[in-house]
């Protein structure tokens, strides 16, 4: 943790000119800033100073100078080292005099500077102003580093000083303090470095001085963060300090918060952030020492349209909330569109008094803005890449003068933003092609050949043309798992989670009509019974947004208007409020339930196959793809062509396709016993298509991604998109059903092959019951389709999936 001192945790300080630390001892063992060298206050330096001064052409200082110093004749108390602090409050007038050969009166009255022991922190004098300053609250010293660390700079100030007076080498080290102190008119922070004047201070060395050679020189000062090693050359028992240290602090407020705006701009993740964007506002406000100005940032395309719509993740303009894109065309006219067109800086010292006001214009108005400064950021190709808003409700807030202060931080503006869409671009182009566009393994050396291929038309000069590539006689294997009756949960949950949002306002706002007369209430509940009245049967997407509307516009507001009106109504309306969902807005309780399990059974199915598919794939390559839906769907293609170093074979077909079947049985018992875990039970049909005509595929580069090439391979595309929603026994049943597999086939020979299958599931324990054969309905445009299907058996699950 970073060592600050807080001014009113220290001692307190008194005086006229100065202030003294009150009596008692000089040092604390816990400070920092105690060093193993013995130090005492002695005046002999500023003496001598005054003795020269007496000797001064000007008539003036040769006056005081004589006159503080016939006033030192009969004190010799004051000369030499001074142990006793009761010596300084004793002659008080004196040293006020002397003082006066260091700082001059008028600085004595405006100056912030003070006076300690040599290399210490407490002061012995301070400064009417300084005092004053460090009066007010939460006044503090901050030094950016441990308190170890500022130890040892203290102590590597010391060293410096001895190697300067006693040695002659020449060694400059700054104080790393910083004072900040809230301005009591605007609350924001102002900031004060120290500058150490070292000209009282006086080196005595005891007895002989230690030598010191150009090498250990060399070595000191290769090692500036080896305190045991300066201590050893230079060692506290040779070496004392006489005199005392005067600091001067100047105020560093627009150095200070311009360098701390700089490092937070040129971090890689400055604008990715809300927070991060918010700790630049307040720089900002830091910076221009206006405690109401907002800042407003995002990315823009402009005129260039970009792959990437940077502007929907670098979003935190003034009217993010209000608005989707600042570049829409319907907002031509508008100021925005202003610096977009020209690149320059736009300042508006009162946007109520621009001639013309779009919509935009319209709602910074409403939002109680009235001067802005909006700076269009560029790129190298001077498109607008970005904008920063600044703005005030205050009119004349933002003017000619602070366009020019902000042009000094706009292009930080500027590489920030660049940085933040890089890097964008890089993880967005990381993840599609982990995700979406990545190239499968198995297919992955057909792809590094058309690159070759490519790559060489285009060294001998030829235009780069992409191949088409192919697979052809590849084996289609299809399957999902999908949730039963999905659609009619997810409407279920959306029903009875508005209902209860319903029932809980319809109870309070009857309770509220016992204690007050409000007609609005009256209206609300009819409102109330009619949204109430009506059944699940028939509720469908237009009463879910009329609900959500009347929840959002009236009830809700209703709620909290009463209840924080009526004391008796205050606890009933937190809990309402405490049941809603605070992104949504309404009661989100059975809906989260559904979501999650939703969530957790997809995840556990695409888990599952994912780890069956990686064994399979040890046994022969082959290309693997899933989906996930309300549920989850996969495909499997395998043949030869796809493959380059291995062999396929009928034998590897006949694999592949028991084990789907085997995969999709141990799948049905993990989701049955997931089930019983869910927030809201879940049930799955596991469907298989058994297409056992071989197909041709190929990579469309449009979509990135695999598909049927040819007229008749579409058919297998036709007959997979329907089959999932096939019924038997003319529409009285769905085909697919909870805890069952489907295997919908086209011919005898598919029929025959599967038996086999079935056989072997029978005789390993995974069928229970008998095995059905059905002939499905006919569905658009197909006709013939016959299935098989069965239950898996669930019993002895812990032994089976263990």
């Amino acid at each position: 943790m970073e060592l600050e001192i807080f001014v009113d945790e220290r001692n307190g300080q008194q005086g006229n000119s100065f202030a003294f630390l009150e009596s008692g001892t000089l040092r604390d063992t816990a400070d920092p800033f105690v060093t193993p060298y013995d130090t005492v206050l002695c005046l002999d330096v500023l003496i001598r100073r005054v003795e020269e001064l007496a000797e001064s052409e000007d008539l003036g200082v040769r006056f005081l100078a004589r006159e503080i110093l016939r006033r030192l004749d009969p004190l010799p108390q004051l000369r030499g080292p001074i142990t006793d602090i009761a010596v300084l409050e004793e002659h008080r007038e004196v040293l006020d005099l002397m003082m006066l050969a260091l700082i001059s009166p008028h600085e004595r009255a405006t100056g912030l500077f003070k006076i300690s022991l040599p290399f210490a922190f407490e002061p012995l004098f301070i400064s009417k102003t300084l005092e004053a300053l460090m009066g007010q609250q939460d006044v503090c010293y901050s030094f950016g580093t441990h308190i170890d660390e500022v130890r040892e700079a203290n102590l590597l100030m010391v060293g410096a000083t001895i190697l300067n007076q006693c040695y002659g080498v020449q060694v400059d080290v700054k104080p790393m303090a910083m004072l900040t102190v809230p301005d009591v008119q605007t609350g924001l922070k102002r900031f004060y470095k120290p500058a150490l004047n070292e000209e009282f201070i006086e080196v005595v060395v005891r007895g002989e001085l230690p030598k010191l050679g150009e090498d250990q020189v060399h070595q000191l000062l290769n090692n500036i963060h080896d305190p045991e090693l300066w201590l050893r050359l230079l060692p506290p028992q040779k070496f004392h300090f006489h005199g005392f240290h005067l600091a001067r602090l100047y105020e560093v407020t627009e150095e200070e918060s311009l360098s701390r705006l700089k490092h937070r701009l040129i971090s890689r993740d400055a604008v990715l952030d809300v927070d991060r964007v918010k700790e630049l506002a307040n720089l900002v406000r830091l910076h221009f020492q206006s405690p109401q100005l907002q800042l407003g940032l995002t990315a823009v395309d402009y005129p260039v349209e970009r792959a990437i719509d940077h502007e929907y993740r670098i979003r935190y303009n003034l009217l993010a909330d209000e608005v989707d894109r600042l570049t829409d065309p319907q907002y031509a006219g508008s100021i925005y569109e202003q610096v977009f067109l020209s690149g320059d800086i736009l300042v508006v010292q009162d946007l109520r008094e621009l001639t013309t006001r779009t919509v935009l214009e319209q709602k910074l108005i409403g939002l109680g803005y009235r001067s802005m400064l909006l700076a269009p950021l560029l790129s190298q190709e001077q498109h607008v890449i970005g904008v920063v808003e600044l703005a005030s409700p205050v009119v004349n807030a933002l003017n000619a003068f602070m366009e020019t202060r902000f042009e000094e931080i706009r292009g930080l503006f500027r590489t920030a933003v660049e940085r933040s869409r890089e890097y964008i671009d890089n993880r967005i182009e990381v993840i599609m092609r982990e995700q979406y566009t990545s190239l499968h393994p198995t297919v992955e050396w057909r792809f590094t050949e058309a690159a070759f291929n490519i790559l060489k038309r285009q060294e001998e000069g030829l235009p780069a043309v992409a191949e088409d590539i192919r697979f052809k006689k590849v084996y289609p294997l299809y399957g999902q798992a999908d949730i039963v009756g999905s659609s009619n949960l997810r409407n279920a949950a959306i029903y009875q989670d508005l209902f209860d949002n319903l029932r809980a306002g319809r109870y309070f706002l009857a309770r509220a009509l016992e204690l007050v007369d409000f007609p609005i209430v009256n209206q609300a509940i009819l409102r109330l019974d009619v949204h109430l009245a009506t059944p699940l049967e028939e509720f469908n997407n237009g009463h879910e947004i009329r609900f959500g509307e009347f929840i959002h516009k009236q009830l809700t507001p209703l709620v909290k208007q009463l209840g924080g009106q009526l004391p008796e109504l205050r606890q009933l309306a937190q809990q309402y409020e405490d049941n809603l969902d605070h992104e949504l807005g309404l009661f989100y309780r059975v809906r989260r339930d559904y979501e999650e399990s939703v969530a957790r059974l997809n995840r556990t199915i695409s888990d599952f196959l994912t780890e069956r598919d990686q064994a399979a794939q040890r046994v022969l390559p082959h290309y693997f793809e899933k989906y996930k839906t309300d549920g989850v769907e996969y495909e499997i293609y395998a043949g030869q062509s796809l493959l380059k170093h291995h062999s396929f074979s009928k034998i590897h077909l006949r694999n592949l396709r028991l084990s789907q079947l085997v995969d999709l049985c141990q799948l049905t018992r993990r989701i049955h016993a997931l089930g019983q875990e869910l927030p809201m039970p879940l049930r799955t049909a596991q469907l298989v298509f058994a297409y056992t005509t071989p197909l041709t595929i190929r990579f469309r580069m449009d979509e990135k991604r695999f598909d049927v090439d040819g007229d008749y391979n579409v058919r297998y595309e036709i007959l997979k998109k329907r089959i999932d929603k096939a019924t038997i026994r003319q529409g009285e049943e769905r085909l697919t059903q909870p805890g069952m597999i489907s295997v919908v086939y086209l011919q005898d020979r598919d029929l025959e092959e599967y038996e086999d299958y079935l056989s072997y599931l029978e005789q390993a324990g995974y069928v229970d019951g008998e095995v059905e054969h059905l002939v499905l309905d006919p569905l658009q445009s197909v006709n013939g389709l016959r299935a098989i299907r069965f239950r898996v058996r669930v019993q002895n699950l812990s032994a089976t999936l263990a």
